[in-house]
């Protein structure tokens, strides 16, 4: 779950003494590379190496200097309480590769500035080399974040995280319309791990032809998209493609045994082979029957009727927890959502599933929508 900001934190650092010290720094090298500025344009101007003009413009080049390097320091000191604040929340894998990522920058920055060593005056070179390695250093500790996994392995080195913060969704949990309430509620946290392969089959499924399961992954993916975009979770997708295993579920396993982390499926079977090899496993069917009263027999539920059941005139629905309900003669209510009644209860190895009867005046809930 996206922590709410500290209304402390979020104060802007420049006015902070290491706000002012950095601010003053930046105005330094600023006041430093204009003055050199002014004295090269003043010995261009002027007749005489000593003559006036040299220090005229080294005095207005200074001065410039300390204004504009003031603003830019502002600047600079506001990005870096900004990037402070992120600091926090950084977990060590990524300082790593974004360390590993600032070192590949600043590199790249001194073998493509080094001729900026060869200027007329290396009072004007030295700041200007400076504020490039200070960008690329910058620019290669994002990217170095952002491809961690590539450039850990590269060095070596596994992304990992602690299990209990780090989570893999399948494509089970992903169609499973309940994640996104689970997730508001607070049950589910941590960051979570999307793969790219889990992204492509949630998609093969909102493609295909069967009405039912093309509504359940538009609407999984819609909550996927819903849960990244209120920041309810650290949602991250992961291109790793595991091309040694076929099957998406051992894929799935496999990413979460090397990263260590958990995995948020419904999947009964995926559950049980992750749990065999030591990988903890969040079932979404089990948070659901630990957080809702159990059905009773006896008692009445609307139930939407999706097709209809193996045996004749049996109709098959679900309810809001993905409970599956076979109800008998409701084989001419398919697309309807109808009253019924609980007969029994059956625990099988994927769940719970109940068998009920129409209500003596099914005539209601089902006929909605002009039944």
């Amino acid at each position: 779950m996206a922590r709410a900001s500290d209304p402390v934190r979020s104060k802007p650092d420049r006015d902070s003494p290491r706000g002012v010290v950095l601010v003053e720094l930046v105005r330094l090298a600023i006041v430093a590379l204009f003055v050199a500025v002014g004295y090269q344009v003043g010995r261009a101007l002027a007749s005489e190496p000593d003559s006036a003009t040299v220090l005229v413009c080294s005095v207005l080049g200074g001065g410039t200097g300390y204004v504009s390097g003031g603003i830019l320091g502002r600047a600079i000191g506001r990005l870096a309480g900004q990037v402070e604040r992120r600091m926090v929340d950084i977990e060590g894998a990524d300082l790593v590769s974004g360390s590993l990522g600032a070192i590949a920058g600043v590199l790249l920055g001194s073998l493509g500035g080094w001729p900026l060593l060869l200027l007329p005056s290396r009072a004007v070179g030295l700041p200007v080399l400076g504020l490039l390695l200070v960008v690329l250093g910058f620019l290669g500790f994002r990217l170095g974040v952002l491809k961690r996994e590539d450039l850990l392995q590269l060095v070596g080195l596994t992304y990992r995280t602690r299990a209990s913060d780090l989570r893999v969704l399948d494509t089970s949990g992903v169609l499973d319309a309940r994640l996104i309430d689970f997730v508001r509620a607070g049950v589910l946290r941590g960051t979570l791990l999307v793969p790219q392969f889990v992204l492509e089959e949630a998609q093969g499924i909102a493609d295909s032809s069967d009405p039912v399961r093309r509504r359940r992954a538009r609407r999984g993916l819609e909550s996927l998209a819903a849960i990244r975009r209120e920041g309810l979770l650290d949602v991250r997708e992961v291109d790793r493609e595991y091309p040694e295993y076929e099957a998406v579920d051992a894929k799935v396993v496999a990413l979460a045994r090397d990263r260590g982390a958990a995995i948020v499926t419904d999947d009964a079977a995926l559950a049980s082979v992750a749990e065999v090899q030591g990988i903890e496993v969040l079932l979404l069917r089990r948070i659901a029957a630990a957080l809702h009263p159990p059905v009773l027999p006896g008692e009445s539920v609307a139930v939407e009727i999706t097709r209809p059941g193996r045996e004749s005139g049996q109709g098959v629905g679900y309810l809001e927890d993905g409970t599956m309900v076979v109800v008998d003669h409701a084989d001419g209510f398919v697309g309807h959502t109808i009253d019924v009644i609980i007969e029994r209860t059956v625990q099988t190895s994927g769940g719970q599933m109940l068998f009920a009867r129409i209500a003596e005046e099914p005539g209601v809930a089902s006929v909605e929508a002009g039944a």
